[in-house]
C-alpha cells in the first residue's frame, strides 16, 4: 500500500502552488503584447485568491464540524482531578507563582510546567468558570487538526482534510477535550505536530516523490532549531510524548527509504530531551503520584501480555468505539495464562509481515503501524505510572497514537474507492455495464468517495456528540461508567464525593463501603472518606483512626489523611505521636503547606514557639494564599510582642479573606493599643456586621470611640451605628 501520491481531486484541495507560468521562457523578452505586466499581476492576484480559498474554506468547514460535535461541552463542568490542578491549586493566584510552577518540580505530583502555566493563565481570566476552559480546549483541538492537515498535505497524502477532521472528532478524543486537565494532551499535541512539521521541512521530506530517493539529501537547519524548541516545550507540557524522536526517524525512513548519519546525528538532542523527560516522569510518578508498591510490580511475562493487550485494545476501540468509559476495566494480571502471550506475539507478527511486504505494499503500511506503537509505548506499562492502579488503557493515552492509524485507514479507503470507481464498469455484467455507460451514472459514481466521506464524518460526529453529553452534569460520566462496569470502584469514590458535597451522608457512607468492598479494603480514597465521616459526623475517634491508618498504609503520600490522623492523636492527648506523624509526612512531602500548618499548630500547643513560627512561614512559602498559616502566625507574633509584623499579617489575611471576623477583631486591637483608635473603630464595626454575637467587641469599640474623641463616646447606651438589640 503506497501512501504517496498524486493530486487530490475529491478529498481535499492540493497544497498551495505557484501561479500559472507563461509558456515563454523566463528570460525571453515580452513581444508587442499590450499591458503584459498588468495581465501577469492580474493572474497572480487571481491565483493567490484561489490558494487562500483552498485553505480558508476547508479550515472553516473543519471548525464547523468540531463546534457542532463539541457543542454539549458548553454546559460541562470540572471532573476528577481538575480540582487538584486548577480549582484548589495554591499556585493559581499570584504571578510570582509562575516561578514555583517552572522551577520547583516537587510542587505537584507530576512535572508539567507548560500545561500548569496554561491553567494559571486561564484561571486569571475566568477563575472557576468551566466554560472558558472548555472553549479553549475546543479551539486547541481545532488547531491540532489544522496543523495535522497541513502536515499531511506536505507529505503528499490524499484525503488529508478527511483524516485531520476524523482525528479531531474521533470519539476517543472526546475525553481529552471534555476533561479540562487533559488540555495537556491538546497543548503537547500542537507542539508535537509543530515539531514534526519542522523536522519534515528540515529533512526535505515534503519534496515530490520522484526527488526523494534519487536526489541528494536536503538539510534546512533553520527549521531544525524551531523543531527542537517545539519538542522541548512539548515534553514540558506532557512527558508522555517523549517517544517522538523514534517516530520521526520512522517517518524519515518511510519517505526517503533510508536514515542517513546526519539524520541520526540530528536526532541525538531529541533523544537527550526524551531521556531527561522520561527520567523526570518516572521519578515524579514514583515519588509524587505514588506509583510504587504491589499494584505496580509485574513479571516479564505479565508486562508483555499487558503491552500486547493494550496495543490491540486501542485498535479495536478505534474501529468500534463503544462503550467509551473514563476508566476501562483493569486486566486481571494474576489470571493471565499461556494463551495470553498470543497478544504480544500477534502484534509482533503484524509488524514483521508489514515490514516484509514493504516492496509490494510500500513502506507506508509498516511506518503507520510502527509510529502507532511508538507513540503509545510510554503507556504500555513498562514504566510504572499512577493510572495503572486503576486501568492499563485510557482514551487520553491514545490521543497522538491514533493519528497514524486514522491516516492508514483513510489512505486504505482512498485506494479502495479508486479501485471501485475505475474497475466497476469493466467487471460488471452486461446489463450493469449498459447502465454504467450512461453519463449520469458515471457522474454519480465519481461522487461516491465524497458521499462515503460525509457518511463517515456524520457517523463519527454523532457518536462523539453523544459522548459529550455524558459530561453534563459532570457526575453523569460516572453514572454512565457504572452502566457498563459495576466493578469500577473509582466511580463509587466520585459518587461519594458528590454525595458529601450535597450533604447526603448516608449515601456517601454506602458508596465508600462499596468501593472498599470492590478493592478488598485497600482503596486509599474510600478509607480516607470513611475516616473523615467517623471523625466529623459520628465523632468516633478509634474508628476514624483505623480507616485513616489503612488509607496511609496503601498510599503514604496523602497530606490530608496525615493531618486528620494527627488531629485524632491530639484529641486523645497523644501529642508526641501527632508530631511524629507530621514529621514523617513532611519528610515524604516537603512542599505540603497543609502539613506545615498542622505541624505549626502542634508545636504552638506544646510551647515550641520558634518551631511553630518556622512551620507557619514554611506553610506560607509553599502556599502564598494559606490564610490559616498567616492568621496563626500573626497571633503568635502578637503574643511575643512583634505587633508590627502581626499587623502586616492581619492586613494580608483580610485581603485574602475579608469576612474573617476574628482577624478584624485582633487587627482592631493592635490598632487601638498602638495609637490608631479611629481605624480600630472601623475594624470593630466590621466585626459587629460579620458576627453580631461577638460580645467583647462592643467594649473595645466604646474605648476606640472615646480615644478618637467621638461626641457620643461617653453614652454607653447609644454606640453610633449599633442597634441596642445587638449589644
Amino acid at each position: 500500500m503506497q501512501f504517496s501520491g498524486s493530486n487530490v481531486k475529491l478529498y481535499v484541495m492540493a497544497e498551495d502552488s505557484q501561479p500559472p507560468v507563461s509558456p515563454r521562457g523566463e528570460n525571453e523578452p515580452a513581444l508587442n503584447v499590450p499591458n503584459s505586466d498588468s495581465k501577469v499581476n492580474s493572474d497572480q492576484t487571481w491565483w493567490q485568491a484561489i490558494c487562500r480559498a483552498r485553505v480558508i474554506i476547508p479550515a472553516l468547514a473543519m471548525l464547523m464540524c468540531i463546534l457542532l460535535v463539541y457543542y454539549p461541552l458548553h454546559a460541562a463542568g470540572f471532573i476528577w482531578d481538575d480540582g487538584y490542578w486548577i480549582l484548589n491549586n495554591p499556585a493559581m493566584h499570584q504571578w510570582s507563582d509562575l516561578g514555583v510552577i517552572w522551577f520547583n518540580p516537587l510542587m505537584f505530583i507530576q512535572y508539567y510546567p507548560l500545561s500548569v502555566t496554561a491553567y494559571f493563565l486561564q484561571y486569571q481570566l475566568w477563575g472557576a468558570n468551566a466554560l472558558g476552559y472548555h472553549i479553549v480546549s475546543i479551539l486547541l483541538v481545532f488547531f491540532n487538526a489544522l496543523i495535522l492537515w497541513r502536515i499531511l498535505l506536505r507529505l503528499h497524502l490524499r484525503a488529508a482534510w478527511l483524516a485531520a477532521t476524523l482525528f479531531a472528532i474521533n470519539p476517543l478524543v472526546v475525553e481529552s477535550v471534555a476533561w479540562v486537565v487533559e488540555q495537556k494532551n491538546l497543548i503537547s499535541g500542537i507542539l508535537v505536530l509543530g515539531a514534526a512539521w519542522g523536522w519534515i521541512r528540515f529533512a526535505g521530506l515534503d519534496r515530490p516523490e520522484d526527488q526523494l530517493e534519487s536526489a541528494e539529501p536536503v538539510y534546512k537547519w533553520k527549521f531544525y532549531g524551531v523543531a527542537l524548541l517545539l519538542y522541548f516545550l512539548a515534553v514540558c507540557a506532557k512527558t508522555f510524548v517523549c517517544a517522538l524522536p523514534a517516530a520521526i526517524l520512522v517517518l524519515t525512513w518511510w519517505k526517503l527509504g533510508r536514515i542517513s548519519r546526519k539524520h541520526i546525528f540530528a536526532s541525538i538532542p531529541w533523544f537527550a530531551i526524551s531521556a531527561g523527560a522520561g527520567w523526570m516522569a518516572a521519578w515524579r510518578e514514583r515519588y509524587g503520584a505514588g506509583a510504587h508498591g504491589k499494584p505496580y510490580h509485574f513479571t516479564v511475562f505479565q508486562h508483555l501480555v499487558i503491552a500486547g493487550k493494550d496495543i490491540w485494545f486501542y485498535v479495536w476501540k478505534l474501529l468500534w468505539p463503544h462503550p467509551i468509559l473514563m476508566v476501562y476495566p483493569r486486566w486481571h494480571v494474576h489470571g493471565f495464562t499461556t494463551v495470553d502471550i498470543l497478544y504480544p506475539i500477534a502484534a509482533a507478527l503484524v509488524a514483521v509481515v508489514c515490514f516484509a511486504a514493504r516492496k509490494k505494499c510500500g513502506r507506508g503500511l509498516f511506518a503507520a503501524v510502527a509510529i502507532y506503537v511508538i507513540m503509545v509505548s510510554p503507556a504500555l506499562g513498562f514504566v510504572a505510572f499512577a493510572g495503572m492502579a486503576l486501568t492499563f488503557v485510557a482514551d487520553h493515552y491514545f490521543y497522538l497514537g491514533c493519528i497514524s492509524l486514522i491516516v492508514l485507514l483513510t489512505q486504505a479507503g482512498v485506494m479502495v474507492s479508486d479501485t471501485m470507481v475505475s474497475h466497476w464498469p469493466a467487471r460488471a455484467s452486461r446489463t450493469t455495464a449498459r447502465i454504467a455507460s450512461r453519463p449520469d451514472f458515471t457522474g454519480s459514481l465519481s461522487k461516491f468517495p465524497v458521499a462515503v466521506s460525509v457518511i463517515v464524518l456524520a457517523a463519527m460526529g454523532t457518536v462523539s456528540y453523544a459522548q459529550c453529553q455524558y459530561y453534563v452534569p459532570p457526575i453523569e460520566i460516572w453514572v454512565h461508567e457504572l452502566r457498563y462496569d459495576k466493578q469500577c470502584f473509582k466511580a463509587y469514590e466520585t459518587l461519594a464525593l458528590h454525595d458529601k458535597a450535597h450533604g447526603h451522608i448516608h449515601q456517601e457512607f454506602a458508596n465508600c463501603q462499596m468501593a472498599l468492598k470492590l478493592t478488598k479494603g485497600i482503596d486509599p480514597a474510600a478509607n480516607y472518606m470513611l475516616g473523615s465521616l467517623y471523625l466529623e459526623q459520628r465523632h468516633n475517634i478509634p474508628m476514624a483512626m483505623r480507616y485513616l491508618r489503612q488509607s496511609l498504609m496503601v498510599d503514604s503520600y496523602q497530606a490530608k489523611a496525615i493531618v486528620k490522623l494527627a488531629y485524632c492523636y491530639e484529641q486523645q492527648g497523644n501529642w508526641a505521636m501527632a508530631v511524629k506523624d507530621l514529621r514523617r509526612g513532611i519528610g515524604l512531602m516537603p512542599n505540603s503547606s497543609r502539613l506545615y500548618l498542622a505541624f505549626g499548630l502542634a508545636q504552638s500547643h506544646l510551647g515550641n514557639t520558634e518551631l511553630a513560627i518556622k512551620a507557619y512561614r514554611d506553610a506560607m512559602a509553599y502556599d502564598s494564599h494559606n490564610v490559616d498559616a498567616r492568621y496563626n502566625l500573626a497571633i503568635l507574633l502578637d503574643k511575643l510582642g512583634h505587633w508590627r509584623q502581626a499587623m502586616m499579617l492581619y492586613r494580608q489575611v483580610l485581603e485574602l479573606n475579608p469576612r474573617l471576623a476574628q482577624a478584624h477583631f485582633f487587627y482592631g486591637l493592635d490598632l487601638l493599643h498602638h495609637g490608631h483608635p479611629a481605624q480600630a473603630a472601623r475594624q470593630f464595626r466590621t466585626v459587629m456586621a460579620l458576627s453580631p454575637g461577638h460580645k467583647s467587641v462592643y467594649h473595645f469599640l466604646a474605648q476606640a470611640l472615646k480615644q478618637s474623641g467621638h461626641p457620643q463616646a461617653g453614652n454607653r447606651g447609644k454606640i453610633p451605628g449599633v442597634s441596642p438589640r445587638l449589644k
